[in-house]
C-alpha cells in the first residue's frame, strides 16, 4: 500500500523539526494557530482559497519549494471529524450542529 504525504503532515514535520509549537508557527505566519491546527490534522479543504493563500508564506518559511508544496496539495484529501471517537461526541456534535 502506497502512503503518500499529506500537506498538513508535511507542515507538522517540518515544524516539529523546529522544535516549535502550533501558536509559534501560527505567530510567526500571522494565522490563527487553530486554523493551523485544522491544516496539520487535513480537516480543510486543500483546494480553497485560504489554503492556496497560506503556501508562499509556507514555503518561504521552510525554505521549500512551491512546487513541491502544491504537490501535496494536489495530493491531500480533506478528512472529516470523526465524532465517535470523541470524548463527550454529543457535546461535539451540538458545538458543530451536526
Amino acid at each position: 500500500m502506497e502512503t503518500k504525504i499529506t500537506l498538513g503532515h508535511a507542515i507538522r514535520s517540518g515544524r516539529r523539526e523546529l522544535d516549535l509549537s502550533q501558536k509559534e508557527l501560527a505567530t510567526q505566519l500571522q494565522i490563527d494557530y487553530r486554523w493551523l491546527s485544522q491544516l496539520e490534522n487535513n480537516r480543510l479543504d486543500p483546494q480553497s482559497d485560504e489554503v492556496l493563500m497560506i503556501l508562499p508564506k509556507l514555503a518561504e518559511f521552510f525554505q521549500i519549494d512551491m512546487e513541491y508544496l502544491e504537490v501535496l496539495r494536489s495530493q491531500t484529501q480533506q478528512q472529516s471529524l470523526n465524532l465517535s471517537q470523541a470524548i463527550f461526541p454529543v457535546y461535539f456534535q451540538e458545538k458543530l450542529n451536526v
